[in-house]
């Protein structure tokens, strides 16, 4: 990839710096692609035109526009480095000036790559087959099933198919029935993905997107890591996120956090790329200023786009920008240019996803998480509000004659604010480390008391006190003035991580829990852990360290950069180690040539939910072999909340199971009464009745003249379930189906 002509980049050593460069726009074009097909796509399933044509044809104009535009405004990496040279407000922590005028190496970015790329090639051998309806996974898989095939919602419940049969039902887990349609779970953005791979590839193209968007979202943590750190702490945190059990969790099924991890970190390096472009060092004055606002705006939009489509893939996506808003209000007392395209990016992406909310997936938004919906919907607001009347406020100061300073530059704080800024996290491990000690109803309080706990499971200790470090010098610099391009980063980590901390909100078992991580929390830990490393490396490198003198001087003139390379060696192992052996199970036992062995019994090395599609294809093999005109009923009603849909949609016939008001898994056959009456109203408009049951028994009162058959016997794995501990272990999930094919 070229570099951009002089007008973009007047510097001519900057515009050289072509791995840095390439490095800037490779880690967001991800994001920008994600964000011009869920801006292209969901109007077409709105309207029942999600088809491959359609939107193939919308999708590709609207990235010819967005990543072209976007990627030639994406200023390398150097630029940063012309801003250090003229404040070191804007320096990076590991690097003092003199080096931070040398090109970016090209072994950040081959490493990076080399770690996304074996992280897909290790999951995608790991990659599970979730497609049954017990969790997020199977919901999602069979949301996408649906669309690919028919480019259109509601899904209809086809009750002609049974002839007007009393008592009998639709839904099943994660799909709701309103009226004679059924609605599916979820926000739509992620199906819409999955969809467009089973076009290309069938169900297993789809099922290799998790692994595809996990290794992806490590490329986009890569670039925000350069941003914020420098080009060479990248590889680093990408190693650690790489080695993390929740990232390999949630990427080795069809779960939503990655694909909102590129939205969500890819935005925020947007936001970077947008006040580099700003405060690059200009050259022809009078040009430049135009097209350094210029690259500004665009990339400050695209940045806002980001941010607000995240809620048309997780419905808690909101929930993570919420500091934006006051982000902007700070941008807006400025009149800085990024401040109005922003916003202009964040309400269209918010406009989808709430149209998207309202009109495809109410029963999911206003129904099953109201409790989640209004709370944030009333945040949302509240900020608004605060954010609008701070920004009239201000205003009013500087129509009062009393100038405002700059992004970055001291805001005449209180001094005691920026002392308490260093203690505040310390004191937050603190309380919530202490938290379970005090607060022992587990219940309760769904374990949120273990959220803390959770975090040191998967990323150790060393990540922990290190991003407490971090926290405490960057909250001090920014309040001072020093590191502007850290201040939406800090507050949106800052803001995530305290909500989690709080109240994780999800069923607490392991590792199902440890998603909760994947879009924000994780990533603050590691980016403000690799900081403090990166940060401190660059005091010893300068001198900087109180007792370093002493300790230095048999070193000789080197002294420095030995003690600095040789604590960020201790700490990059400290750093790593625990999460794999964490998400690994390593552990070391007897036996070996030499008496002892390293084994890793972790979920790592597991796989789970193996041979679903071959057992649901075989299924469905099965009803079509009995005739042209099948119409399915479930009988078992544990088995129908797992398999309506899937047969429904795998199989493409229509599926009906029975209402019930009890204790379904207490008693979960259907009464004999209205199952006859079924199979009499199906063969009465000329259609072929198949019951299916998960016992033979169930099938017994009908089997008369009939034929039974075992339709599917499944034996699989799925993942265990610990509250108190690390998951290490897998569980099996076995399932029988039994098939009565009625005599006419």
């Amino acid at each position: 990839m070229t570099a951009l002509p002089s007008a973009r980049h007047p510097d001519d050593a900057t515009a050289r710096d072509t791995a840095g460069l390439l490095l800037a726009r490779l880690t967001v074009a991800p994001t920008l692609l994600a964000a011009a097909f869920l801006l292209a796509s969901f109007p077409l399933l709105l309207i029942g035109w999600f088809r491959p044509a359609p939107v193939m044809l919308l999708s590709r104009l609207v990235a010819a526009v967005i990543v072209p535009v976007g990627l030639r405004r994406v200023p390398g990496l150097r630029a940063a480095t012309q801003q250090a040279r003229d404040s070191r407000r804007w320096a990076l922590p590991g690097d003092p000036e003199q080096r931070e005028a040398r090109r970016t190496p090209w072994w950040p970015l081959v490493s990076l790559l080399v770690i996304a790329l074996a992280f897909f090639a290790f999951q995608a051998a790991y990659h599970s087959q979730f497609i049954l309806i017990t969790r997020d996974p199977g919901s999602y898989m069979q949301f996408a099933v649906w669309i690919s095939g028919h480019g259109s919602l509601p899904i209809p419940t086809d009750s002609a198919a049974f002839g007007g049969a009393k008592g009998v039902w639709f839904q099943g887990f994660a799909m709701y029935q309103v009226g004679d349609s059924i609605t599916p779970q979820f926000m739509a953005g992620l199906p819409m993905a999955l969809a467009a791979a089973h076009w290309v590839g069938g169900i297993n193209a789809s099922l290799l997107m998790g692994p595809f968007f996990g290794a992806v979202a490590i490329v986009v943590f890569g670039g925000l890591a350069a941003r914020l750190l420098g080009a060479r702490w990248a590889p680093l945190a990408a190693l650690i996120m790489a080695a993390s059990l929740p990232q390999m969790f949630t990427s080795r099924s069809t779960y939503s956090e990655p694909l909102a991890q590129i939205l969500f970190l890819g935005g925020l390096a947007l936001v970077l790329d947008s006040l580099r472009a700003s405060h690059a060092a200009p050259a022809a004055k009078a040009r430049w200023d135009f097209v350094r606002a210029d690259s500004a705006r665009v990339l400050a939009l695209l940045a806002g786009l980001a941010f607000g489509i995240t809620l048309l893939v997780r419905l808690d996506g909101p929930s993570d920008v919420l500091p934006v808003i006051p982000y902007l209000g700070l941008l807006l007392v400025r009149r800085q240019p990024q401040a109005k395209p922003m916003m202009i990016g964040l309400v269209i992406g918010w406009a989808w996803g709430a149209v998207d909310g309202v009109v495809l997936s109410w029963p999911y938004v206003f129904q099953t998480n109201v409790h989640s919906t209004i709370p944030m919907l009333a945040a949302l607001a509240a900020t608004t509000i605060v954010t609008i009347g701070g920004v009239a406020w201000l205003r009013r100061r500087r129509s009062a004659g009393r100038e405002l300073p700059q992004l970055g530059e001291h805001w005449y704080l209180p001094g005691w604010l920026p002392r308490a800024g260093v203690l505040a996290p310390f004191v937050v491990l603190a309380v919530f480390g202490a938290r379970s000690h005090f607060e022992t109803n587990y219940a309760a309080k769904d374990f949120a008391q273990l959220s803390l706990h959770w975090v040191y499971w998967y990323l150790g200790g060393p990540v922990l006190a290190l991003a407490a470090v971090g926290t405490a010098a960057l909250t001090y610099g920014c309040l001072r003035g020093r590191w502007p391009s850290w201040v939406l980063p800090l507050l949106t980590f800052a803001w995530s991580v305290l909500v989690f901390l709080y109240k994780p909100a999800i069923t607490p078992d392991q590792p199902w829990a440890s998603r909760r991580l994947v879009p924000a929390v994780e990533p603050a830990f590691i980016l403000l852990a690799v900081w403090a490393l990166a940060w401190s490396c660059g005091l010893l490198r300068r001198g900087e360290v109180p007792g370093q003198a002493r300790l230095g001087a048999w070193l000789g003139e080197k002294r420095g950069r030995l003690l600095a390379a040789g604590v960020a060696a201790i700490c990059a192992v400290a750093l790593v180690v625990p999460a794999t052996i964490s998400t690994f199970g390593l552990s070391v036992r007897h036996g070996g040539p030499v008496g002892v062995k390293l084994v890793a019994h972790g979920l790592a090395v597991k796989r789970t939910f193996p041979g679903q599609v071959a057992a649901i294809y075989g299924l469905c093999a099965r009803i079509h072999a009995a005739g042209p005109k099948v119409s399915v009923v479930m009988i078992d009603a544990p088995m129908a909340d797992r398999i309506a849909e899937v047969v429904r949609g795998m199989c493409g016939v229509p599926v009906a199971r029975y209402h019930y008001t009890g204790n379904v898994y207490k008693f979960p056959a259907a009464p004999t009464a209205l199952v006859k009456d079924t199979i009499t109203s199906i063969e009465r408009i000329g259609r072929q009745p198949v019951v299916l049951a998960a016992k033979q028994s169930e099938l017994a009162p009908y089997r008369s003249g009939g034929t039974v058959t075992k339709a599917l016997t499944m034996r699989s794995t799925m993942d265990g379930r610990t509250l108190l501990s690390k998951p290490y272990n897998i569980v099996p999930e076995n399932m029988n189906i039994w098939m009565l094919e009625p005599t006419r």
